[in-house]
């Protein structure tokens, strides 16, 4: 355990808070790092029932749009899409044409804070082995067995818009209850191990930080934060990465810049959207010619970190396919 109370909450609220908001009094920098990267570290639990995914009311666009000005069929009217939307769907277009790449393993190479960090997925088993290089960081992370969802996993996912933004809802509240049942049980675990007045005044800080979480989010706040997240996957194929940027033309407050760089200058498109209790900015960058992630942002107000704004950065250096795990080029 960490020496002090401050250490124990950081590294819980490290271990548990994915998915969850807490209050600007507790770890701030800690959740804006950790918040935006939870699906990424968790292994595929959803169920894709039958229920859930004949849920999606609300959907807008769940076929595939017509032109605008073209009249509909059956005497309905045309829709008209924006102009968020039809570059949306021209990304869409774009990533159904993609051919996945060979190779079972996936080899990011990302800079997250300030250190460098290469991440191995085994798109058969789900297994992310986690190199780093950095001030105060490990070299190497235990293997996270089945981190990610399978290639085979993403590939069974529906691709109908509608069931797809319902799967996405019932996996964000599903990951919230396994979230909020892990922080109790660490907490209880925390404060059974504590002494004394530490432990008595770590009771109190964890008792501050559960009252505040999590913050409610609407269906569409699910469901932006669900599909950016998984548009950072490798593994996701064509056919979901291009219902995924259905999805999220239909989905209102989303917002496009097409004429956007990431932070390395590289041109970009910017998709993002302010979570309507939070105010928290999440944005992902894609590269229009081959629509794969460039950068993910998740952009805190001042009300969650102490008066000023704060943000977490996942800026990807490279994505390539190797035969078998390559070594750790930090080990040593």
């Amino acid at each position: 355990m960490p020496a002090t109370d401050e250490d124990i909450l950081r590294d819980l609220m490290r271990r548990c808070t994915d998915g969850l908001h807490p209050p600007a009094s507790v770890a701030p920098a800690v959740a804006a790092r950790q918040r935006r990267r939870h699906l990424r570290h968790r292994a595929f639990s959803v169920a894709a029932t039958g229920a859930a995914l004949g849920a999606a009311a609300g959907v807008a666009l769940a076929a595939a749009p017509r032109q605008a000005g073209q009249p509909g069929t059956g005497g309905a009217p045309a829709i008209r899409l924006t102009a968020a939307q039809r570059t949306l769907y021209k990304l869409s277009a774009t990533a159904a044409r993609q051919a996945p790449g060979p190779g079972r393993y996936v080899v990011m190479r990302e800079i997250q804070d300030n250190y460098v960090k290469i991440s191995v997925i085994d798109s058969v088993t789900g297994d992310v082995w986690t190199y780093q290089h950095g001030a105060g960081v490990p070299a190497e992370l235990p293997v996270d067995r089945h981190g990610s969802p399978t290639q085979a996993e993403f590939k069974a996912l529906p691709t109908s818009p509608a069931a797809l933004r319902a799967l996405l809802i019932a996996q964000y509240d599903q990951q919230q209850k396994a979230g909020q049942e892990a922080m109790a049980a660490q907490v209880a675990k925390a404060v059974k191990a504590a002494k004394g007045a530490l432990r008595e005044k770590l009771r109190e800080r964890l008792r501050e930080s559960l009252r505040a979480v999590p913050v409610p989010l609407s269906d569409d706040d699910k469901v932006f934060e669900q599909a950016s997240d998984m548009l950072w996957n490798p593994l996701v194929g064509p056919r979901l990465r291009s219902a995924l940027l259905k999805v999220l033309a239909a989905t209102p407050g989303v917002m496009v810049s097409t004429h956007a760089r990431d932070d390395r200058g590289r041109p970009a498109v910017e998709i993002s959207r302010v979570e309507s209790k939070t105010g928290v900015v999440l944005a992902t960058y894609e590269a229009p010619a081959t629509v794969t992630v460039l950068e993910q942002t998740d952009t805190y107000p001042p009300s969650y970190s102490g008066g000023h704004t704060s943000v977490g950065r996942d800026l990807y250096l490279s994505i390539t396919r190797a035969g078998a795990v390559p070594p750790n080029p930090y080990a040593g």
